[in-house]
């Protein structure tokens, strides 16, 4: 009965951190369909609203490892409320902001907000799942991203057609009092959660020791050059399906989901396969930048929205493979202790890569009389990098005796 009940427990955990990522999706992403009528309201150009959409990385990515940090200390429920309270409020202010500084102070500070979520959640899988089950949890909860990047256009872009942008905002952050209530109601009873956030404090000797693993500086600089990809495309193809092709916002909203369904299908697979090869899977991870950075090239090349739809589509469910590589590396890599350090760590990297991205986009638009061509070969060059880099990586039987140095096991 007990062991019915702690599964219970686990799976309420997860959908209601599934949710909160969801919401989290949607409120960000809002303001990248919103964005062509943000500029025309406060007459921004592209370059401008670059800055804009690059506002949010910033106090995201600054947030990640201290989010990281104050999760393994503090305990991940503390910081998982806080968290979503902020950028709900945050959420709410976008929708009255006046002018291009305003924006960009507000859409920092609700960076700063969504940044203590990723690393806290993550704790919060490791504490409420034993070691063979977090790979596929963590899985299936980061798969919330792709589906929260589905649902934000099939949501937000009928209200934004119906209320405008600044009462869209208003909207979606009363999102976050859902999550607030529910996580609340979730972890009220004492237990597996608060016990395991009383019992495992990480000690400054293992902070070094996870700080020096050049594995864990391989793979952050794999999710930068991956990340500027993703940002990218997820921050300007609203737009570019608008201006370049010429397509109506709520279609923009219907067209922009399908890639994101097919990535969070994909997340939800590659876990389970991820749990399968092991340490083979660093070859999936090669094989997927290459491919997605061909793609994009041919994204770049179309001449019809039903191409740049196929070639996406196929672009993210490769994607999807990449992304979950990256975000269960804590749980099959490091210790428990440090898990929201080091997802901390490897979430920095690539939301710092969101600081650069939409900016460098807005930039290559601006100088090319608004042709996108250049800012897609941009992406693809990054995926180059990032496959270079993940070449890098130790062979499986490397990668297999440095897992037993980290985590005094192997798991699969």
């Amino acid at each position: 009965m007990k062991g019915n009940s702690e599964a219970s427990n686990s799976r309420m955990l997860l959908t209601v951190l599934f949710f909160g990522w969801i919401v989290s999706y949607i409120d960000r992403t809002t303001i990248s369909l919103a964005i062509v009528q943000i500029g025309t309201d406060l007459s921004l150009d592209a370059s401008k609203l670059g800055i804009v959409l690059s506002a949010f990385f910033m106090g995201y990515a600054f947030m990640q490892i201290p989010g990281g940090f104050l999760a393994d200390r503090f305990g991940s429920r503390r910081v998982i409320v806080i968290a979503v309270l902020v950028w709900s409020v945050f959420t709410a202010l976008t929708g009255l902001a006046w002018s291009l500084s305003s924006l960009i102070l507000i859409r920092f500070l609700f960076g700063i907000g969504e940044g203590g979520y990723p690393a806290a959640s993550t704790k919060a899988i490791s504490d409420y799942f034993p070691m063979d089950k977090r790979t596929k949890a963590q899985s299936t909860m980061m798969s919330s991203n792709a589906l929260g990047g589905a649902l934000a256009p099939i949501i937000c872009a009928p209200l934004l057609v119906a209320l405008g942008w600044r009462h869209v905002f208003w909207v979606v952050s009363l999102l976050g009092i859902v999550v607030i209530v529910w996580f609340l109601l979730a972890t009220r009873q004492k237990g597996q959660y608060s016990n395991s956030e009383q019992k495992y404090k990480p000690t400054k000797e293992e902070y070094s020791e996870l700080l020096r693993k050049a594995y864990l500086w391989k793979v952050v600089l794999i999710f930068f050059f991956v990340n500027i990809t993703n940002w990218g495309l997820s921050s300007w193809m609203p737009s570019y399906l608008i201006q370049a092709m010429g397509i109506d916002l709520k279609s923009v909203g219907l067209l922009s989901a399908i890639p994101s369904f097919f990535m969070a299908l994909g997340m939800i697979i590659s876990g389970r396969v991820i749990n399968r090869i092991g340490n083979y899977a660093k070859y999936g991870v090669v094989a997927g930048v290459l491919l997605v950075g061909g793609l994009l090239y041919l994204t770049a090349l179309s001449s019809s929205v039903i191409q740049v739809i196929i070639y996406q589509s196929i672009a993210f469910t490769f994607m999807s493979f990449i992304m979950t590589f990256i975000f269960t590396l804590p749980h099959r890599m490091i210790k428990q202790k440090v898990v929201g350090t080091a997802f901390g760590v490897l979430n920095f990297g690539g939301q710092a890569a969101g600081i650069l991205s939409p900016m460098i986009m807005g930039a290559l638009i601006s100088a090319s009389g608004g042709s996108y061509k250049s800012a897609f070969l941009f992406l693809t060059t990054c995926c180059l990098i990032a496959a270079i880099i993940a070449c890098l990586l130790p062979s499986p039987k490397r990668s297999s005796m440095l897992q037993k140095d980290l985590t005094g096991d192997i798991v699969g």
